[in-house]
């Protein structure tokens, strides 16, 4: 038996077995949400970087997040794969010439993308009572930390490491979270979601608050970063407040993004008296 689901990206209608015993996650947020709609036991793999929540560190790692185990996949069968389109793009291209059923997730642009996405996944999972509570606790959460009044919008300055520096756009949850919580991301008014910020026009938009997020973060992480401003000549953002993210957080893109990272976020930065 099975059924027909449509996937956005693809414009078209993807033949998904019913019932789905054999999961296949190749991208972090799919995963956590499938563990949050209490299919985590149907999960036979993941990619290396699915570790939200603790119980998905404990299955199979096949692949980073743009590389996977062919001959594993193979033996696995899965009845869905689930990717996501950008730096996944080619991957699931891949995957599905191989045929291999893939379903492909849209890349969040803002807030309501994440929400989006858990119900698309329930749509494919026929998991559908637990995707709307789902769905509905997580709205519940960001009406929640929605800023109601502020005297004054903070501008913040977001860098994460990402094999250099990248900073984001207008079209990406992390700007988004930053304007919910009643701020502004310096380069809100930009229509790349992700990019090499210029040393000098981070200067020139003079934020209040520094953002960093290193892949990992540890104290030679903060004196590297430091080093670093001063070797890119940006000396004014020394005398800023810093923060420092404990890495993979603010880029990542699953419901925790709102129920950890923006609640942290708000606590330690946004909330004022």
């Amino acid at each position: 038996m099975s059924t027909r689901v449509y996937n956005p990206l693809q414009d078209d209608y993807i033949r998904i077995p019913k019932p789905i015993s054999k999961i296949v996650s190749l991208d972090p947020a799919s995963t956590e949400i499938i563990y949050l709609l209490g299919l985590g036991d149907k999960v036979m793999a993941t990619d290396a970087f699915s570790y939200r929540p603790e119980e998905a560190r404990r299955t199979l790692k096949i692949g980073s997040y743009t590389h996977v185990n062919i001959d594993i996949l193979e033996q696995i069968n899965p009845d869905i794969i689930f990717t996501t389109a950008g730096a996944q793009k080619e991957l699931t291209k891949k995957l599905i010439s191989l045929g291999f059923n893939v379903y492909p997730l849209p890349v969040p642009t803002n807030i309501a993308g994440i929400l989006n996405n858990v119900l698309l996944i329930g749509n494919v999972l026929g998991a559908y009572e637990s995707a709307r509570e789902l769905y509905y606790n997580l709205y519940t959460v960001v009406n929640e930390l929605k800023a109601r009044w502020y005297e004054k919008k903070l501008k913040v300055y977001v860098e994460l490491d990402l094999g250099g520096p990248i900073t984001v756009g207008f079209p990406s949850h992390i700007s988004d979270g930053i304007s919910l919580l009643g701020n502004i991301n310096i380069f809100d008014d930009i229509s790349e979601a992700y990019f090499t910020p210029d040393d000098d026009e981070i200067t020139r938009r003079e934020p209040d608050i520094v953002i960093y997020e290193p892949k990992r973060l540890t104290d030679y992480e903060k004196e590297r970063f430091y080093s670093i401003l001063r070797k890119r000549g940006l000396f004014q953002l020394l005398s800023k407040r810093i923060i420092f993210t404990k890495g993979d957080y603010l880029a990542h893109m699953g419901p925790s993004f709102i129920t950890d990272v923006l609640v942290w976020l708000k606590s330690v930065i946004f909330s004022q008296p």
